[in-house]
């Protein structure tokens, strides 16, 4: 391999790997600002072949200037995009998520990500009818034989395409104009200098134009564990005191090396087709529309229920603090909380969908810190509570599957994760670290709870420590305040999804864009009241069912086995026969059965308990 002090030249390569050539271009975004390819000598040569990319130093960068790949700015769009991968498919005959007419991807000008009902790409491009100028190439970040690391340097020689390749861009248009007519609003994407675009042929032979992945490694594992570490680590204790701890803890392990699998094997589905971009895509490609719909309402129920959660752990969380006030009073005012939100764009929901992680990570650090600070039981790492190493009963352990299996629940936007990466290649390293830290932060609460607590553990781990005297004052009203936020950061991207499939079913979105005056308003009166039903969905369903384990177990059990396990399985055996290894086989099936008897388990424990 070259040092990387030296310059390589781009050179034509197909990869084996992939049945489709994918051809990169490059747009600058800033008037200023080019993608400069040169020489040797610091020339723009006439051959594209002769080209080579100068490998960037961040030494070149100014102190401070943030600049680059993974600068702040460029993190925040990219939890932008993360953020935006939940939805839910309305139209379960459409095969590609994203496309119009087969091979126009429609995308969102302020995040830049796919959307359902964006822009389209085509009428972007050709808007901008007569000026856009072009260099020639740009590096193919597909290519195995790339090192293009995430911090902005290259190493080795990388693949791109020269002028005879740019049939999708006129050669006369300009940038100016392409920004003018699009209307991008670029001040809303903060560092982001190119618009990336690249031509794939998927396996049915179409030729599609889309915008390239834009996120890093490290920008995808920080959006993966964003999805991983949720509420749901909260009720790992409470699983941990119902399986024991010869049950318990490999389990636990289990039900996250399976889920790495299967996520991997995702990852392998998209590969048979790089026009497949989201987990919805898959399931049209396993089993054509009605695969496509059963996604759908099992996406429905997952927000549901996470929406309903988040709203019973509100309740209980101040109810511990003020018990003056029930448990029903604190829902209700959860509801002129988190109502509001919804109505904000989402850059500010991803913002502050930052405070929710956070805030959960917190509260562990917080519980961690309250075991070590306090020397007696219950309540103490010093002096750890008696605990057992077999479930009670076999009830016992049913409940202990979904509430152990509920924190593994990130394939539903893995596929876009994937999709969204400037590397793809580099989705199973990313993987690997993802479940290195979720794994350490989840079975670290589980067992530092279950000391803590023993046998008094309750269904939330912080209502232990919010009910339990003997620790500093501040402590109570800090985890009160936590767990306020994490429902008000979370709550309004969980009720988007379904907002956007009541605005489809009531034809919203298209009165929107057609009508004007009175037909217009009566539009946005639809969606507002779209908007406060889903919240006061939420609410209502909190009060009538207000255990939070049970919910917890519930989606666990019923959807986290279904959508991360059960199907990617089924996936794999579908799209990948042709290249599936007969022991992989026997392991999807050996999965599949087992999920299928545990699911069943544990969903009627937590409907009949």
């Amino acid at each position: 391999m070259p040092s990387d002090s030296e310059e390589q030249p781009l050179t034509n390569h197909d990869n084996d790997n992939s049945r489709s050539q994918i051809h990169y271009i490059s747009i600058p975004i800033n008037n200023n600002s080019e993608f400069a390819i040169t020489d040797s000598d610091g020339n723009s040569p006439g051959n594209p072949e002769a080209f080579t990319t100068r490998r960037q130093s961040i030494l070149d960068q100014p102190i401070g200037s943030f600049r680059g790949v993974n600068s702040l700015s460029r993190f925040a769009t990219s939890l932008r995009r993360a953020n935006s991968f939940r939805n839910i498919e309305v139209n379960p005959d459409v095969e590609r998520s994203f496309f119009k007419d087969s091979i126009d991807e429609t995308y969102d000008p302020d995040t830049m990500a796919p959307a359902h009902e964006g822009r389209r790409l085509s009428i972007t491009i050709n808007n901008a009818a007569a000026n856009l100028s072009l260099r020639p190439s740009i590096p193919n970040l597909d290519m195995q034989d790339t090192t293009i690391d995430d911090y902005g340097s290259m190493a080795t020689g990388v693949s791109g395409i020269g002028v005879e390749n740019q049939s999708i861009l006129h050669p006369s248009r300009s940038l100016a104009e392409l920004i003018s007519n699009a209307n991008f609003d670029i001040s809303s994407i903060t560092g982001v200098e190119s618009i990336t675009l690249k031509q794939i042929e998927g396996k049915d032979g179409n030729v599609v134009t889309l915008i390239a992945g834009q996120s890093t490694g490290p920008q995808t594992i920080f959006n993966s564990i964003n999805v991983l570490i949720g509420i749901g680590l909260l009720a790992l204790p409470l699983g941990l005191k119902y399986a024991g701890w010869v049950i318990g803890l490999p389990l636990l392990m289990t039900f996250a090396f399976g889920t790495f699998c299967t996520a991997e094997l995702l990852s392998r589905c998209l590969d048979t087709d790089p026009t497949l971009m989201s987990y919805a895509d898959l399931g049209y490609a396993a089993f054509g529309s009605k695969g496509r719909a059963l996604i759908s309402c099992l996406f429905t129920t997952d927000l549901l229920g996470c929406g309903v959660s988040l709203i019973i752990l509100f309740g209980d969380s101040l109810n511990a603090l003020f018990p003056a006030y029930s448990v029903t009073f604190f829902k209700i005012v959860a509801f002129f909380i988190v109502t509001p939100p919804v109505f904000m764009p989402l850059s500010f929901l991803s913002n502050i969908s930052l405070l929710g992680i956070l805030s959960t990570i917190g509260t562990v650090f917080i519980i961690f810190c309250c075991g070590l600070y306090k020397h007696d039981s219950p309540g103490s790492l010093i002096e750890p509570m008696d605990t057992h190493l077999w479930p009670s009963d076999f009830k016992s352990f049913c409940l202990s599957i979904g509430l152990l299996s509920a924190c593994w629940g990130g394939h539903a936007v893995f596929p876009n994760l994937k999709t969204d990466m400037r590397h793809p290649t580099k989705f199973k390293e990313c993987l690997k670290t993802t479940y290195k830290i979720t794994s350490i932060t989840d079975i670290g609460t589980a067992v530092i709870g279950f000391l803590m607590f023993g046998n008094l553990v309750k269904d939330e781990v912080t209502k232990n420590v919010l009910l339990l005297k003997g620790y500093p004052n501040f402590v109570y009203v800090l985890i009160s305040a936590l767990m306020t936020v994490i429902p008000i950061a979370k709550t309004p991207l969980n009720a988007r999804p379904i907002i956007s499939v009541l605005d489809v079913l009531f034809n919203v979105q298209a009165a929107e864009s057609k009508y004007t005056g009175k037909k217009l308003s009566l539009a946005k009166l639809l969606n507002w009241f779209n908007c406060i039903f889903v919240n006061f969905l939420f609410v209502t369903i909190a009060i009538i069912f207000p255990a939070f384990d049970r919910i917890i177990a519930f989606l666990g059990a019923g959807l986290c086995f279904m959508i991360c396990l059960i199907l990617p399985c089924l996936f794999y055996l579908r799209i990948c026969a042709t290249t599936i290894k007969p022991w992989e086989r026997i392991a999807c099936y050996f999965t599949i059965c087992i999920s299928i008897v545990l699911s069943v388990l544990g969903v009627g424990a937590a409907i009949l308990s």
